[in-house]
This record gives structure tokens, sequence and C-alpha cells, in this order.
């Protein structure tokens, strides 16, 4: 049986932060190739953590306006989301 688990850095735990924001952090660290971006669109995470594509894109607005995560390209289907690291 493959477990899969999932890191949520330190510097996370003084942020007031909805649940769903962390997860979708944490499945995004651990998509994140060895260049530090995941990619995927919104319906993909969705149907991962079964919550609407509304979810995902306030999570990632959150995450960003955080400084925890950086989006290239953001409105193509080509998006690069990089884990930033602080």
């Amino acid at each position: 049986m493959n477990k899969q688990f999932f890191k949520i850095p330190l510097s996370m735990y003084g942020l007031e932060l909805p649940k769903s924001a962390i997860m979708l952090y944490a499945v995004l660290n651990g998509n994140a190739n060895k260049l530090g971006y995941a990619y995927g669109s919104n319906k993909y995470y969705a149907k991962l953590l079964k919550c609407s594509e509304r979810t995902i894109s306030n999570c990632i607005k959150i995450l960003k306006d955080n400084d925890l995560i950086k989006i290239s390209n953001p409105r193509s289907f080509k998006r690069k989301i990089y884990i930033l690291t602080k």
C-alpha cells in the first residue's frame, strides 16, 4: 500500500488560513516538480479535494495574498503555481 504524506511548513502555523487553503497548499507542494511548480486545473484540484472549483479559486487567492504561492500565466492552460518558501 502506497501512502502519500504532505508537509506543511512551520511558517504557516501563525497565519489565519482556512483549512481548505492549507490542504490545497499541501497538495500543490506534493505535486510540485523539481523546478518548484505545480500545474493542474481548478477542476482537477476540486475533484481531488472534494470541493467546488470556486473554493479552489478562493484558496489560490488566499495563498497568493499570503505570499505562499506565485502564479505565472494565471489565465492559461499552461498555468504554473510556484511554491514559495519563507
